[in-house]
């Protein structure tokens, strides 16, 4: 696999987008122009500054160099079916909306190959396709946001949310399976854990990640648990942090990373036994991680106006830094050739 051109030093650009923004204050029509800052650092190409339906994306994914989709929400206009999904044929220079009518914003975005593909979001909203292009709402059985999903082959998938909701499927989810939590406004004062993301190598062993919090004490602990069973038991794994864990990626059984708040990044190279924080340069919240090979990694992450991205060619001995005006929220790595970047707004960059 070739390795990736490292990202220098930090350069940017500015684009400038005429638009017929009609700005209606006191009977008065102001036409303006945006401007947006995007990074175009070497080693980054911008395929779309903002979605042009003003739409907010919060995932994305691929299954080739082609083929993709994003998911989050529509423009306010659309405010009773605000969820939204989109898919690319042209490698994510353009987008186009799936018909498909979603009452709630959707979080996260899986395909197992061209053909199999689930979101899940708010309100415990799950949408599946068996063909990549047809979407059809599926049945959760609870009503808490879904922020994870992962399925290991078209039959066997898990999904993890709030207010401790892990669900399982074993025939692609024509129905779910409630292993734990799922009720609504359920923490009250006892400890809960909030799952943002998790991870399965095979339909035994998986991690999902987030954070525990405990009302009583008003804490919080970051949050890795693992499962060798299909999510029937966990165990935790000690991080010894207090930050909100938002992504985890593991590249084989021994070698993961997860990030989360004020720039952590934890690694294990023992399928989690044991967790140690790596430098990551940054206090933003790093929002999602992916690998391409043992050495080669990014990390993304940010707030509104302002953002980050990480780059590692050594495990994550070291990470470069790279700021941005843009909040990103999701990379996804093909391989080391093909790597993608989405940003909250609808930015789409992709690796040179």
């Amino acid at each position: 696999m070739n390795k990736f051109k490292s990202i220098h030093s930090a350069v940017m650009h500015e684009m400038f987008i005429a638009c017929p923004l009609a700005v209606i204050f006191m009977g008065l029509a102001i036409a303006c122009t945006v401007v947006i800052s995007l990074p175009a650092a070497a080693g980054w190409t911008v395929l779309q500054v903002r979605d042009p339906e003003v739409r907010d994306y919060m995932s994305i994914t691929f299954t080739n160099k082609n083929t993709g989709w994003v998911v989050g929400a529509a423009s306010f206009e659309d405010f009773e079916n605000p969820g939204f999904i989109g898919y690319s044929t042209d490698g994510g220079k353009t987008w186009q909306k799936s018909e498909i009518k979603i009452s709630a914003d959707l979080a996260e975005v899986y395909f197992l190959d061209e053909k199999h593909g689930w979101a899940v979001g708010a309100k415990g909203a799950i949408a599946a396709t068996q063909n990549g292009a047809d979407w059809e709402m599926q049945t959760s059985k609870v009503g808490n946001g879904l922020k994870g999903i992962y399925f290991v082959n078209k039959d066997v998938g898990y999904a993890v949310g709030e207010s401790d909701t892990i669900l399982s499927t074993k025939n692609g989810g024509r129905s779910w399976k409630v292993l734990q939590g799922g009720q609504v406004g359920a923490v009250g004062d006892d400890d809960a854990n909030m799952y943002n993301a998790l991870q399965f190598l095979d339909e035994d062993t998986g991690w999902a990640a987030g954070v525990r919090v405990s009302p009583s004490t008003q804490g919080q602990s970051a949050l890795i648990q693992k499962t060798t069973d299909g999510a029937e038991t966990w165990v935790t794994q000690e991080t010894g942090r207090e930050d909100i864990l938002e992504d985890i990626f593991f590249l084989n059984a021994s070698l993961g990373w997860a990030v989360g708040e004020n720039g952590t990044i934890l690694h294990t190279n023992n399928g989690g036994e044991t967790w140690k924080p790596q430098t990551s340069g940054t206090e933003e919240t790093l929002r999602s991680v992916g690998f391409a090979d043992e050495m080669n990694g990014w990390a993304v992450g940010g707030d509104f106006g302002v953002g980050a991205i990480l780059r590692t060619t050594d495990g994550g001995e070291t990470w470069e830094v790279e700021d941005s005006k843009e909040k990103l929220v999701k990379v996804f790595v093909l391989d080391g050739r093909n790597v993608w970047l989405a940003g909250s707004t609808g930015a789409i960059l992709q690796a040179d």
